[in-house]
């Protein structure tokens, strides 16, 4: 069994987290991490191919955000604009967050069993990630 973290991150705290089954596709899982998030201060929305559908794009306007989601290959419309690709780049504090995370060898191969104490585990990693925590 294989578990995805989703991450909503701000310039300096978790805005939002929730957890999904590996082989379910990001966009499904969105509207969970949207919907568990403060989204108040947030101008623009920046995440991955994985990502792009109608439905994100439209939940994310429809709050008065900018979506900076590169378009899937084969994609009809265009990709991202010039305007929003300096802004693209920023996301790599996102995989940054990841990497430190995964130093965590209980959350890098899952040794929990239950999502309670694996996502329990997670918010412990996160509080050393911003050093909230010694």
């Amino acid at each position: 069994m294989s578990t995805k973290i989703h991450v909503a991150l701000s310039s300096s705290y978790l805005n939002s987290a929730c957890l999904s089954e590996g082989q379910r596709a990001d966009m499904k899982v969105f509207s969970k991490l949207w919907s568990s998030g403060h989204w108040h201060d947030v101008k623009d929305v920046i995440a991955d191919k994985g990502y792009d559908s109608y439905l994100v794009r439209t939940l994310i306007r429809q709050s008065q955000k900018n979506p900076i989601i590169p378009r899937r290959r084969g994609a009809l419309s265009p990709g991202l604009q010039e305007k929003d690709k300096e802004k693209y780049l920023t996301r790599f504090h996102v995989e940054h967050f990841f990497a430190k995370l995964k130093e965590n060898k209980r959350l890098a191969l899952r040794f929990d069993k239950l999502d309670l104490t694996f996502f329990s585990f997670f918010a412990l990693a996160c509080l050393k990630i911003f050093k909230l925590l010694c």
